[in-house]
């Protein structure tokens, strides 16, 4: 098989995905019949409003909640066919996850949380921390390594859960309103890091986001509403 044609083999997507929730004797439908291919280095945005099923979506695509229908195949795999320990370690192998407000663990060091996922992993310390530095230092942060949480800026706390997630050098990272919380030169520089990382090591990225600027810096916007996802045209 040909560089090219495994360009194209989508490393993320859902066939049919449904979300259905109980409450009481309600029935409340999240998500319908959803289909999405991410492949490698497309930067996707996801946009809708509160409460119309984004987070829900993205927890699906990352195998952190399970489909009331339909599938979520990550590098292949259909991930509810698989056990739970073998889910999370090829999650743990293929995508990086970015929260809105980063839970980092508040005692660890910047790099210690860098080195979370690879721990993990079962790589030893020193191996873990060889790759952490560079990305901190990637993301501009090589000399707040060994500060806790606490004593970083909001941006900055942002840039190492930007790190942690990249650590395993995954094939896609999901991103759940990643600049929320930032300020405008700090969100701009998030997304800065977001189009260098793609460009150059093809990893995917999927963003939910209210950020509409930041959203049309993407190679496309999809917006979910009423459960259906549906790409937006270009102006």
């Amino acid at each position: 098989m040909s560089p090219k044609s495994l360009e194209r083999q989508a490393i993320l997507e859902c066939r049919g995905l449904s979300k259905t929730y109980t409450e009481g004797p309600q029935q409340v439908q999240v998500l319908q019949s959803i289909d999405l291919h991410v492949f490698p280095g497309d930067r996707l945005a996801i946009i809708g409003s509160s409460g119309s099923g984004k987070t829900t979506l993205l927890n699906l695509l990352a195998g952190l909640d399970v489909a009331s229908e339909g599938q979520v195949l990550l590098a292949g795999q259909d991930l509810a066919q698989m056990k739970q320990k073998p889910r999370g370690l090829w999650r743990n192998q293929h995508l990086g996850f970015v929260y809105q407000f980063h839970h980092l663990l508040a005692e660890l060091s910047a790099l210690e949380n860098v080195m979370l996922p690879l721990l993990i992993r079962g790589q030893s310390k020193d191996q873990a921390q060889a790759a952490a530095r560079p990305l901190l230092a990637r993301v501009g942060l090589a000399a707040r390594a060994d500060h806790k949480p606490a004593e970083l800026s909001g941006g900055e706390r942002q840039r190492v859960a930007l790190a942690r997630a990249l650590v395993g050098q995954p094939s896609c990272v999901l991103m759940d309103e990643p600049t929320g919380n930032l300020d405008q030169h700090t969100a701009a520089e998030v997304q800065s890091l977001i189009q260098e990382l793609a460009e150059q090591s093809r990893i995917a990225f999927v963003l939910v986001t209210h950020d509409l600027q930041l959203a049309a810096q993407q190679h496309q916007i999809y917006q979910l509403n009423q459960g259906c996802l549906a790409a937006q045209s270009r102006p």
